[in-house]
């Protein structure tokens, strides 16, 4: 059960806190591209097709300012060797889309920070040959520019469901990353300041890709525990503009 832990230290916060929301429906998020419902839980961010995008936009903002957790599963495709290119969860003011193909919908994106599971090797961007993941800030893409990693991650081209725990702690400035019910990655960081400017109100939201070689890519959305944020000024919906 220790891969529980973080999620079980910051709930006593967050319902002492007294609006908090806690949901697990696709019908919250604004689909964009080739996005699409599965069902009560999944979405198919893209199918197994070549040069297709697709994003999830949870439609509430969060506030960084309070602890957040989410807990879903990732299936990222069935076919290894020939499979591509991966997913980003993504924080920014607005609901905004970035690049496509290889950016995943992440690159182009100021200020932002990127959580990204990568399964194609992209040698110009100085990708491991494995599967991996990384944070990456603003849009940037190439490891040079990574807060952390890339770190290396077994096979996520497996047909399988790949459970996924994301967690912010802002007392400790901590963020935690959980996939498979261990802990890949622990990255202290004042996200609020050196991030966004600080701005502690953010939409989050997650993209895939595929290019030449290609998988579907699906999140399946079990439990979100947040602070509502107020944006300072209407947000701009644009998760169905990923630029080209």
């Amino acid at each position: 059960m220790t891969q529980l832990r973080p999620l079980l230290l910051l709930l006593p916060l967050i319902f002492c806190s007294g609006w908090i929301t806690a949901q697990s429906s696709p019908q919250d998020f604004a689909l964009g591209m080739s996005a699409r419902i599965l069902n009560e839980e999944c979405i198919r961010l893209v199918p197994d097709a070549p040069y297709v995008s697709g994003s999830a936009w949870y439609k509430t903002p969060i506030d960084l300012n309070r602890p957040f957790s989410m807990e879903l599963c990732l299936v990222l495709g069935c076919k290894d060797d020939d499979g591509a290119d991966g997913m980003v969860f993504i924080f920014h003011p607005r609901m905004l889309t970035g690049w496509r193909g290889e950016g995943m919908g992440f690159a182009g994106l100021r200020p932002a920070l990127g959580i990204e599971f990568d399964t194609y090797r992209n040698y110009h961007l100085a990708d491991p040959e494995e599967d991996h993941l990384a944070i990456m800030p603003n849009g940037r893409t190439h490891h040079a520019g990574s807060l952390l990693g890339p770190l290396k991650l077994p096979n996520l081209e497996d047909c399988k469901k790949h459970p996924l725990s994301i967690t912010w702690d802002p007392g400790n400035q901590l963020l935690e990353i959980y996939l498979d019910q261990e802990r890949q990655a622990a990255y202290t960081i004042d996200l609020v300041n050196n991030v966004f400017g600080g701005n502690p109100v953010v939409y989050w939201g997650v993209s895939a890709a595929t290019g030449r070689l290609s998988n579907f890519h699906d999140i399946c959305i079990k439990r979100l525990v947040y602070a509502e944020g107020t944006p300072a000024e209407a947000p701009a919906n644009n998760a169905g503009k990923g630029k080209e």
